[in-house]
């Protein structure tokens, strides 16, 4: 399958690369995210050694790594079958072969197995580094997915590490634009749709046909007991998290809709005081996030006082709306009926929140290029509890002010969209306001006459999202 997206992360690591030091870089991300490809990619046409770490005994991993470097024309295979430990091991890092005009690269894939194995090495890596190993022409990255670990073992002061990584790389789920091509015959409406669906996660997209409808897709590759993303979640869980039955209620519970922490609470039957343990590790790796409204102050922000939980991922979030509920039925094979009665009538009202957040990154997008009437300091939703703007853009100041309304519904917009959002501008004290709506199935002759005339007013449809 061709290569798909992360061009910024692939130039991150060619700058590294390209640099006249030693590097040390350390990437991370969630399972799935497509750091193992990205990193396969990085290293075509480079001479390099890469070591998928298995979960193994320190003694196999070590046997493991010394093949390839062996392999890869490390000197020691001349009098060794094996190093002897892991200083030596990555102590001949230095005196690999290289071409005139290249550098050594070594990555180190699910380096979080080796420490499990062994807990001194990053201890070893340190002293290694300190003393030899940042004099030499190499990159050496250290790859993982066990997010919390990397974070606290390998980036944070207590690590022997700290302050010796040249570059930190998180590796984040696409963003929707880079997901839009993994299918390139879709309508832009249906590749909104199965974003909301999926997300930006590589392995889930590519798990969908292309050549099959989005109906389709969700019918035979997330309802159908067997195949990989009808049990993704479960597997993923289990992996991450020591009571996956108590994460699954507090998902289920954000999934339809608590989205404060006493709601979450009264959803589950749980403590508030352990929902918010629970909650911390799910922000930790990235499924959950506590969003603010757009113009919250940092004091606000740190003590929490205004702040919504959402699964950031949609593929989790789908998952735990429509699946999660319904395992009974799907597991009896009832996937029509489930699709049917559960999922198709409430799918368009599902990709809403979805389709708010495309609307935001392409503003975002917009404000990079320069494209606004201004250049915006924040971008984000905003609520105060009886009223809710789907997209706010502010300058620095607050006194510029872009909102918006997104509608992701199959009918066109008409011009009482565009006056209840200007009507919802009163409740801000900026002097300059813009408008802009977001729409999945266009806009009323009348709207778009209007729009024309009120430079105020921007129409972007969905494939304008799209027109990147």
């Amino acid at each position: 399958m061709t290569f798909i997206g992360r061009q910024d992360e692939l130039d991150f690591l060619e700058s590294c690369y390209t640099s006249d030091k030693a590097q040390l870089v350390v990437m991370y991300g969630r399972r799935r995210v497509g750091k193992t490809e990205l990193l396969a990619h990085f290293a075509q046409r480079k001479s390099h050694v890469f070591f998928a770490s298995p979960s193994a005994s320190r003694d196999e991993q070590l046997a493991a790594f010394s093949r390839q470097m062996f392999a890869a024309g490390a000197p020691a295979s001349r009098y060794l079958s094996q190093y002897a430990d892991w200083e030596s091991a990555l102590k001949d890092i230095a005196n690999l072969p290289t071409a005139e005009g290249t550098r050594r690269l070594v990555i180190i894939d699910e380096f979080p197995y080796l420490v499990k194995s062994d807990n001194a090495l990053p201890s070893i890596i340190q002293n290694l580094w300190d003393h030899t190993l940042k004099h030499e022409n190499l990159m050496l990255v250290l790859c993982g997915s066990a997010m919390s670990f990397i974070e606290k073992e390998i980036l944070s002061e207590q690590s022997p590490l700290y302050g010796r990584a040249t570059g930190i790389l998180k590796v984040l789920p696409m963003p929707y634009w880079d997901a839009a091509e993994f299918f390139p015959r879709y309508s832009p409406a249906d590749k909104a749709l199965t974003y909301a669906v999926l997300g930006g996660v590589p392995h889930y997209l590519a798990q969908f046909d292309p050549d099959a409808s989005v109906k389709d897709n969700i019918k035979h590759h997330l309802l159908r007991r067997g195949t990989a993303l009808y049990s993704e979640t479960e597997f993923l869980m289990h992996q991450e998290f020591r009571e996956p039955a108590t994460y699954n209620t507090i998902l289920q519970a954000v999934a339809l809709g608590a989205t404060q922490l006493n709601d979450i609470a009264q959803r589950t039957m749980l403590q508030p005081q352990a929902v918010s343990t629970y909650l911390k590790n799910l922000i930790e790796v990235n499924i959950l996030e506590r969003e603010f409204p757009v113009d919250a102050k940092p004091a606000e922000t740190a003590k929490a006082m205004r702040g919504l939980y959402q699964i950031t991922d949609n593929y989790f979030r789908f998952w735990y709306a429509f699946v999660f509920p319904n395992r009974s039925e799907l597991e009896m094979g009832d996937i029509e009926g489930t699709y049917r009665f559960e999922i198709e009538p409430a799918l368009h009202d599902f990709a809403a929140t979805a389709f708010e957040r495309i609307c935001a990154n392409w503003l975002r997008r917009e404000n990079m290029r320069g494209s606004l009437p201004f250049r915006a300091h924040h971008i984000g939703r905003w609520w105060n509890g009886k009223t809710e703007i789907d997209v706010v853009a502010t300058d620095k100041s607050q006194r510029r002010l872009q909102l918006g309304e997104c509608k992701f519904r199959n009918k066109p917009i008409d011009i009482p969209v565009l006056r209840a959002l200007q009507d919802k501008a009163a409740l801000f004290k900026a002097e300059d306001r813009h408008f802009m709506l977001f729409a999945l199935n266009g806009f009323s002759p009348e709207l778009t006459a209007l729009a024309q005339a009120d430079p105020s007013v921007t129409l972007v449809d969905v494939a304008q999202l799209y027109h990147i």
